[in-house]
C-alpha cells in the first residue's frame, strides 16, 4: 500500500506538471475562475486516487490525460473565438472611467461600493474622488490610476445608495442633521437621488448623484 501511494504521488506529480506545462505559463495574478477551477479539478483527480485501492496508476493517468486534453481543447477554443473567451473567461469591466462612476458594471459584478472603496485604498487610493479610471480584471483585482498621487487624505462613507451611514456617523462624532444640513446646503434636499456621498476633513464633501452615474458598459480587450 505504501509503495503504491508512492507511485501515484510521483506519477500524479509528473502527469499534472506535463499538462501545467501544456497549458502555459501563468502567473497568480493572471489566474483566472476557470484556470481555478481546472486546477482544483487536477489536485482532486490526483488526491482521490492517492488512498483508493481500486484506481491504479493506469486510471490515475488516463484522468489526469483526459481532463488536460478537455482542459487543452478549450483553451484553443477560447484563442479562436472572442465569444466563448468572454464567456468562459470574463473580460475586464470599467467601474469608473474618467472620475465617472459606471453603475451598471458595479451592480452586475456584485460589488458593493463598500467593496469597491476598499479595493481603492489597497491601490493607495483613498477616496473614489481622487480614482481617474478603475478597472476590474478578469481575475478579480483592479487596476486603478488617480487624479493625483499627492492626495491622500481618508475620506468616510456617509450615503450609500440613498441610506445614511449612522454607525460611521457615530464613530466620528457626526450627527444625521449636521449631515443633513450641509447637504441641503450644497443643494441636495433629498437622499432618495443620492448614490454615493463621502467626506474627509481636508476635501470636505464628494456628492455622486444618480445624474452623475453612467451606465454604459465598455469594452477595452478583445
Amino acid at each position: 500500500m505504501f509503495w503504491l501511494i508512492m507511485i501515484k504521488l510521483i506519477t500524479g506529480l509528473m502527469g499534472l506538471l506535463l499538462v501545467v506545462r501544456l497549458l502555459g505559463k501563468k502567473s497568480l495574478s493572471d489566474i483566472t475562475p476557470f484556470d481555478l477551477i481546472y486546477t482544483l479539478v487536477l489536485g482532486g483527480i490526483l488526491e482521490e486516487s492517492l488512498y483508493d485501492p481500486k484506481i491504479n496508476v493506469l486510471h490515475l493517468l488516463l484522468g489526469i490525460a483526459v481532463w488536460g486534453c478537455l482542459i487543452y481543447f478549450v483553451e484553443k477554443i477560447v484563442q479562436k473565438n472572442d465569444k466563448v473567451n468572454r464567456w468562459l473567461k470574463g473580460e475586464p469591466s470599467v467601474l469608473i472611467r474618467d472620475g465617472v462612476l459606471n453603475l451598471s458594471e458595479i451592480n452586475r459584478n456584485k460589488i458593493e461600493l463598500e467593496q469597491l472603496r476598499q479595493m481603492a485604498r489597497q491601490n493607495q487610493c483613498f477616496s473614489l474622488k481622487n480614482a481617474k479610471h478603475v478597472i476590474l480584471e478578469n481575475a478579480g483585482q483592479i487596476s486603478l490610476v488617480m487624479d493625483s498621487e499627492e492626495d491622500k487624505a481618508l475620506s468616510i462613507m456617509l450615503v450609500d445608495q440613498g441610506h445614511i451611514q449612522e454607525k460611521v456617523l457615530k464613530t466620528h462624532q457626526l450627527t444625521k442633521t449636521w449631515l443633513q444640513k450641509n447637504l441641503k446646503q450644497l443643494g441636495y434636499n433629498t437622499l432618495g437621488n443620492l448614490v454615493y456621498v463621502e467626506w474627509s476633513q481636508e476635501n470636505g464633501f464628494y456628492v455622486i448623484t444618480k445624474e452623475d452615474v453612467t451606465e454604459h458598459i465598455y469594452r477595452i480587450d478583445g
